[in-house]
């Protein structure tokens, strides 16, 4: 553990970022390892806003967030659904640079590039071609081909592919140079949709649902009370997940600093929903029971549903950490647990896309994507501008008023992460000039890199 003088330091430093002048937090966890050992747990501000509500169980008072605090982590979901996919490569049931067509049970091609064929390796590093376009997430008794094949209801004119690029003005004597190469392997553009496609072949692999999958070969074996189905969660910390907050209505505002915090999502209030995953609009509710896995891999949201306290997000850290092994005893269990082979980690830790000094092979017009590795990234931090100087690998998550961000060094052994509950201001109108990255994410990472590392 730290001293108590940096830990009391680090705590008044994570308390103040949470009251930013007309840009509160909701509520904050932060959890931190260093040399392969927990370090540092913090806690601070609300995970339930009952003065808001209309409670008719008596109990009054908002809550605060606490070690068992459970938050929808956004898209630092993805390397726990990466992982996932590297067990099946590992069982010799999954080719990372196979035609992913070949899990899925129909063809998936961009028609733009239609002789190249998309891998599991490009799915889980955003090179694939395919684009989230204004839909990627289709519900219960609708099929992902159907985002794929021009006959599908949510094909949308071939929105979720790539187009060719045209030729593009100089302004030199030479006129026009080619467009970007955007075929699929050559070209990082985030996609959230390719996190659905790889959970369709991950069923179609196993004949199990994505969520039950994930309970079976990650969570329950690292002891994590959580999971991609918040009807897997136990009764005992049902209640512990969280609202996710901002003082918006939606996505397209208004803000009002000064206004209520607004659940935006998962305002359960302790009862579990009778369906855990989107339906369609109209008409009478599909049953879940009846869904065939492998025919939508996204009902689950694999690219950014767990549900997930501070501390097992920290065991998921410790894992890459540790070559695929977890020791459970520093987290308050009583053994080590392999889930991956070194080898394996190390392969998701290797880059399979650089951006170019140029930004030529990058679709990311905010400069902050560095490297992609298998469901990794490497993104610009406060003190890093490039690949080379960076030493964090991990993911950020963005979602609902939910910001975070899961990083560790697989060289040091360090590694932290950070989950914030919702935020009080848009977003997008406050980012740092220096990094680039959104103020309050900046202020805590380079808070918890000063006292630790």
């Amino acid at each position: 553990m730290i001293s108590s003088e940096r830990k009391n330091s680090l705590d008044a430093t994570l308390e103040s970022i949470l009251s930013f002048p007309g840009r509160e937090l909701s509520g904050l966890s932060v959890f931190a390892i260093r040399e392969g050992k927990p370090v540092y747990e913090g806690y601070f501000g609300t995970r339930r806003f009952r003065s808001t509500e209309r409670a008719d169980d008596g109990r009054q008072g908002d809550l605060p967030v606490d070690s068992e605090t459970r938050w929808r982590i956004a898209s630092i979901s993805k390397p726990a659904t990466a992982i996932g996919a590297m067990i099946l490569v590992e069982r010799g049931l999954l080719d990372p640079d196979g035609d992913i067509s070949d899990y899925l049970g129909f063809t998936l091609r961009n028609p733009h590039f239609s002789g190249i064929p998309i891998t599991a390796r490009m799915l889980l590093s955003h090179t694939s071609g395919l684009r989230d376009a204004d839909y990627y997430f289709p519900p219960l008794s609708h099929e992902m081909r159907e985002l794929f094949e021009p006959e599908g209801r949510h094909y949308d004119g071939g929105a979720h592919f790539a187009g060719l690029e045209p030729a593009r003005e100089t302004g030199r004597d030479t006129g026009r140079e080619p467009g970007r190469d955007t075929s699929p392997g050559r070209f990082y553009c985030y996609c959230n949709l390719g996190y659905g496609v790889i959970a369709t072949a991950m069923e179609r692999i196993t004949h199990r649902r994505f969520d039950l999958f994930m309970r079976d070969e990650l969570f329950e074996p690292l002891g994590i009370d959580g999971g991609f189905n918040v009807n897997l969660v136990s009764d005992a910390h049902f209640e512990d997940i969280s609202p996710i907050y901002r003082k918006s209505p939606g996505d397209d505002g208004p803000w009002d600093p000064c206004g209520p915090w607004i659940p935006q999502t998962d305002d359960f209030r302790g009862v579990r929903p009778s369906i855990a995953v989107r339906i369609p609009e109209g008409g009478p509710a599909p049953r879940l029971e009846e869904y065939e896995p492998g025919t939508n891999g996204a009902l689950f949201s694999p690219q950014g549903g767990l549900r997930i306290r501070a501390r097992d997000l920290g065991k998921i850290a410790a894992l890459f950490i540790g070559g695929g092994e977890v020791d459970l005893s520093r987290f308050g269990g009583q053994s080590s647990v392999r889930i991956l082979r070194e080898a394996s980690v190390h392969a998701m830790c290797d880059p399979k896309w650089l951006r170019a000094a140029d930004g030529s092979n990058c679709g990311d017009p905010s400069g902050l994507s560095l490297a992609t590795g298998w469901g990794l990234m490497k993104n610009r931090g406060p003190r890093e501008c490039d690949a080379e100087s960076c030493r964090w690998w991990g993911h950020h998550g963005d979602a609902y008023g939910f910001l975070g961000g899961m990083l560790f060094d697989p060289d040091s052994g360090d590694g932290y992460l950070y989950m914030i509950g919702g935020v009080g201001a848009d977003p997008e109108r406050n980012r740092s000039r220096e990094s680039g990255l959104f103020v309050w994410e900046d202020a805590i990472r380079r808070a918890i890199e000063s006292a630790l590392y």
